[in-house]
């Protein structure tokens, strides 16, 4: 491997190895991973995060649990393809894992997929219904690679063999992209259009194609995970100063988008958040989940 990868042990009992994707597919792709050992926690509450996900499992099933306007039934699947979700949900995870994994850039897995990213907006959906044969053989060919080291590697090399030609538009859904991270999600979208020079309704319907969410959706994701970010659960926390630093148009509006993404009030997100903190501090960093009772 490249001394690009490295190992993350992520708690005493499961190792999580992850392995940066040389060019052309780093630039769709943040990182490849492989999970192994026991599970931590048998249950997380995931938030909405601008990242799609790929799971090729080699375990048990694991369960999702919409919520919201997503709520359904529980979802359990082997290999599948998780899309970008507007609200909060919940993952059952088995005892012990074993599975391989991407994480894809905003707008990174259209290549891959060559269909609108929108149809897999709050879905979890079976790898088999994607891939079809592929599917299958990419997991047969993972089972048969006897390192971890090799397993990431030839992971990399089938990706690259299924990147698809690149979507012409493509470049201006990365600027908006990189804008409206640059930004924190509190851009504006009528100055970012005109920046673009493209009207607002073809940059949404551009960025629900490729990334599968609309301008206003996606700059709502990285306002949340801005403060998430800003929150230190060992410090007191002025929630009306995060509301203000976040740009929301007063506290109701802050703690009615919080309530959406993390089913939780600021209060309690925190007192969870600290408990997280202090029960696994190597994997607490994480802000994209937290463990449910």
């Amino acid at each position: 491997m490249r001394k690009s990868s490295h190992l993350i042990i992520s708690a005493p009992s499961m190792a999580h190895i992850s392995y940066l994707p040389s060019h052309p597919l780093s630039d769709y792709i943040y990182d490849l991973y492989y999970i192994d050992g026991r599970a931590p926690y048998p249950r997380r509450k995931v938030f909405p995060m601008p990242v799609s996900h790929l799971i090729l499992n080699f375990g048990d099933d694991f369960r999702w649990h919409g919520s919201g306007q997503a709520e359904r039934d529980a979802l359990s699947t082997e290999s599948c393809w998780v899309g970008l979700w507007s609200q909060h949900y919940t993952v059952d995870w088995p005892p012990n894992v074993r599975f391989f994994g991407v994480h894809f850039k905003p707008g990174g897995a259209y290549p891959f997929l060559q269909f609108p990213l929108s149809e897999l907006h709050n879905q979890v959906v079976s790898l088999d219904a994607i891939w079809g044969k592929f599917a299958a053989e990419i997991r047969e060919r993972l089972s048969a690679v006897p390192t971890i080291e090799g397993g990431l590697a030839l992971l990399e090399r089938l990706l690259l063999a299924r990147l698809g030609e690149t979507l012409h538009g493509l470049d201006v859904v990365q600027y908006a992209v990189r804008e409206i991270a640059r930004h924190l999600g509190t851009i504006s979208i009528p100055a970012l259009s005109d920046r673009i020079g493209i009207s607002q309704n073809h940059l949404g319907t551009q960025l629900k194609r490729v990334v599968g969410v609309s301008t206003k959706e996606l700059t709502r994701f990285y306002r949340f995970a801005h403060v998430l970010r800003s929150i230190d659960p060992a410090q007191p926390v002025d929630w009306a100063q995060v509301a203000q630093s976040s740009h929301f148009y007063d506290q109701s509006h802050f703690n009615k988008d919080f309530l959406a993404f993390t089913g939780y009030s600021p209060g309690d997100y925190l007192r969870r958040r600290r408990r997280f903190h202090s029960e696994n501090p190597e994997q607490a960093g994480d802000l994209g989940y937290i463990p449910v009772d």
